[in-house]
């Protein structure tokens, strides 16, 4: 694999911001989420995105990529807690073995009874909408080898609110043993979120739902019940509201995870006009058209069928 790879599955240049890179990844895992989309061959394009974010996102990961490609980045595990925006699919691999490879090379020597840090592990995780935007426990299982035999390991995860596709966890010592005496090495749960729920669409922190309304209420006004995630508000409908006009609800959305406070919830209204009318109804917009200087074709409107 070249160092330009990753760049083209997430269809960004090699020299694009950590900004464009994070945009690219959102649109494309939403387009390939297993949850979202089941044609053929979805599932592979987006575990390929989720990879390519994984070291890309990083801007540690993606400086060691661009100098040696996948095998050097790879070895860039450093941070603590969640490793901002990674993903990725299948084992995390142990190069702590690669500066052994560069001391031999370079005449440094190597030591195989020194103590070596055990292989990194991965898990994913699969988390529903609501579990992501209020945060949850989960107890998981998983295979690891310790003391030279492979064995299940179950250990209790407690995911915080506000959680996003692609976002890690790291789990100090979670990981296989070491070797010689080494360290173990660590477990990285990898979330997968559910980007919808109950009419709800998640874009990072902002959270998206459309609403019906009468078209009595988007020509008259009105005050109307809009179900956030956090519970109902009260949200004003001005008079002459036109049909897909958004509303911002500040403050509503869902936590951020590395921030403070919440992001927004943006309402879109969808204005419904009814598809009969009894014979009242029918007078009394023909008298709104009448007073309106409203011209209308005299054939059979809808609301006849």
């Amino acid at each position: 694999m070249n160092n330009t790879e990753f760049y083209e599955r997430l269809g960004v240049d090699k020299n694009a911001s950590q900004d464009e890179i994070k945009k690219a990844y959102r649109k494309l895992s939403k387009k390939y989420h297993p949850d979202l989309n089941h044609e053929p061959g979805a599932e592979d394009k987006y575990k390929d995105i989720q990879e390519a974010f994984e070291t890309l996102g990083d801007p540690q990961k993606r400086s060691q990529y661009d100098q040696f490609g996948a095998a050097g980045a790879q070895g860039g595990f450093g941070g603590q807690g969640f490793g901002g925006f990674q993903g990725g699919q299948g084992g995390f691999s142990d190069f702590s073995d690669l500066g052994d490879i560069f001391s031999q090379m370079f005449g440094g020597g190597f030591d195989p009874n020194a103590p070596r840090k055990g292989r990194d592990l991965q898990y994913r995780m699969h988390l529903t909408f609501d579990e992501a935007i209020f945060g949850t426990e989960k107890t998981i299982k998983y295979n690891r080898e310790a003391d030279g035999q492979g064995q299940q390991h179950e250990v209790k995860v407690k995911v915080p609110a506000g959680v996003e596709t692609g976002q890690q966890m790291r789990l100090n010592g979670q990981g296989e043993s070491g070797v010689n005496g080494g360290p173990q090495g660590d477990l990285y749960v990898v979330f997968s979120v559910s980007a919808s729920s109950e009419g709800f669409e998640r874009d990072g922190a902002d959270i998206y739902l459309q609403q019906d309304i009468s078209f009595v209420s988007a020509a008259l006004g009105d005050e109307i019940d809009v179900k956030t995630v956090q519970g109902d508000v009260k949200l004003k409908i001005p008079a002459g509201t036109q049909n897909g006009r958004r509303f911002r609800l500040g403050g509503k959305g869902a936590p951020r995870l590395h921030g403070s406070g919440h992001g927004d919830q943006f309402v879109v209204v969808n204005v419904v006009v009814p598809t009969r009318l009894n014979k009242d109804q029918k007078n009394a917009l023909e008298e709104f058209a009448s007073v309106s200087n409203i011209k209308r074709s005299k054939k059979k409107s809808i609301f006849d069928l």
